[in-house]
């Protein structure tokens, strides 16, 4: 049975009821099982197994401020005593860094190496997150539409790179809008305007424009589908999945998507080049994603690069800040709020690129604004994080013998890249306390590999979870 999760910070009530019944058969990941067969291995890079679709916990209406724990709080030497073991796993790589706080006060009760610069891989994604909660409206939906530009139908882009090739389904994130439903209206425009063969045209100028890959990554990233191409639009059926090939123009695939829909409904249409739609031209029809905060938390828990950086992109764009300053701008804004970025290097703000650098205190220094209150908006993104055995890049973990206690409390955002493995969120102890931790792990990955790292990162964690 799960611990209490209290209500407190970045911390949801995980719905148990009928859980354990699924769980053993197998249906939904967890603790118990039926199943003696060994995991896969771990892919890579900053990739785990594709997670069921089920859907995540419903995070509770975020308090302005962290409630108090029921939890007696943990001394520094108390946490200590619990990290000597696990911390001496020959699984961790050569340089290891380890920074564990209190959720409510910001207490820290381990620090090993925690201001050392390491490369983080995928928890880079906590830098981009806090960027794009601060500085954008997360109530507010992206818009996809096709307006009337001087008697040709535009396809204009709004930031939609989920859509689903067909209908929408409005109870899921992932292909809430579907490209079915906007062509659905706009054949009956076409139609009322006596139209019935069109040249759909596309207009991406309007919502952050940039190119489709950043300049440090590995061309095989692209070519192994380690990440999606960067892109204003999207479809829900084209989201990375290794090791098939990246799409090689997301936004025409909506276009052409659009395009079949149409024909499905009596206009002749064919896809068109690149148009700049004007301003206050007839809307033909739109529809909306979900809204921003569960798009980013769905980017956030499935580690997709390309989303986190289309997302990222947005936010700068709305800053008046050009996409190849994007890193630069996050960095700048995480000082400006407050953070000390001393050792901070980004290549780019999803964690795949080489030479990216951040200190696991910084990591937990994002994760305490959140789960102190001191920003409501990242309090949400935390909610929504994947959770130990249930969801996103965390539902195969925490089911070993070794660490299954911890399965539902751990709430967390995963790293891997070769000779990298992290794991920066929140676990709650036995005692109902909400611990803050981040770890990471550089080096050579001998012996177990990534299997083994990621072994004693859930170890640790798990020993926290203990407490």
């Amino acid at each position: 049975m799960l611990k209490r999760v209290l209500a407190g910070g970045a911390v949801v009530l995980l719905a148990v009821g009928g859980y354990g019944v699924l769980d053993v058969h197998d249906k939904v990941p967890g603790i118990l099982t039926l199943d003696s067969t060994s995991p896969s291995p771990v892919p890579l890079p900053s990739q785990t197994t594709p997670a069921p679709a089920y859907p995540a916990p419903k995070p509770p209406s975020a308090p302005s401020a962290v409630p108090v724990a029921s939890g007696q709080p943990l001394s520094a030497p108390q946490v200590a005593a619990a990290l000597k073991g696990p911390l001496a796993s020959k699984g961790y790589l050569t340089d290891t860094s380890v920074v564990v706080r209190d959720a409510a006060t910001g207490a820290t009760l381990f620090d090993q190496g925690g201001a050392r610069a390491l490369i983080p891989a995928s928890t880079t994604k906590l830098l981009a997150a806090w960027a794009v909660a601060t500085t954008m409206d997360l109530n507010k939906p992206f818009t996809t539409k096709v307006v009337d530009h001087g008697g040709q139908p535009v396809l204009v882009a709004g930031g939609d790179t989920v859509l689903a090739p067909g209908k929408g389904d409005p109870n899921q994130i992932v292909g809430h809008a579907g490209v079915a439903d906007l062509a659905a209206q706009v054949a009956t425009g076409l139609k009322k305007r006596g139209r019935t063969s069109v040249t759909v045209g596309l207009d991406t100028t309007t919502y952050a424009p940039g190119p489709d890959a950043v300049r440090t990554w590995h061309p095989d990233y692209l070519g192994m589908g380690f990440s999606a191409r960067i892109a204003q639009l999207g479809l829900s059926t084209e989201r990375s999945q290794p090791p098939k090939p990246a799409a090689a123009d997301p936004n025409r695939s909506v276009l052409n998507a659009l395009v079949s829909e149409l024909g499905k409904r009596g206009i002749t249409a064919v896809a068109g080049g690149e148009v700049k739609s004007a301003a206050g031209v007839p809307v033909l029809g739109s529809v909306q994603s979900a809204p921003l905060i569960d798009v980013l938390g769905q980017a956030m828990r499935d580690s997709d690069n390309a989303m986190i950086e289309s997302l990222t992109r947005a936010a700068a764009f709305g800053q008046g800040v050009p996409s190849d300053s994007v890193t630069t701008w996050v960095s700048s804004l995480l000082e400006k709020d407050g953070f000390d970025t001393t050792g901070v290097k980004l290549a780019d703000v999803s964690g795949l690129s080489d030479g990216t650098t951040i200190p696991a205190k910084l990591l937990s220094d994002l994760l305490v604004a959140g789960t102190t209150g001191r920003s409501k908006p990242f309090q949400e993104v935390l909610a929504r994080e994947s959770v130990a055995a249930w969801n996103g890049t965390l539902h195969d973990r925490y089911s070993l013998d070794s660490d299954k206690w911890a399965a539902g409390e751990v709430r967390a955002k995963t790293g891997s890249l070769p000779d990298v493995s992290s794991l920066a969120g929140t676990v709650v102890t036995d005692s109902g306390r909400l611990l803050v931790f981040a770890i990471i792990s550089n080096g050579p990955m001998n012996g177990a590999g990534a299997w083994g790292v990621r072994a004693a990162i859930d170890n640790t964690v798990a020993a926290l979870a203990k407490l």
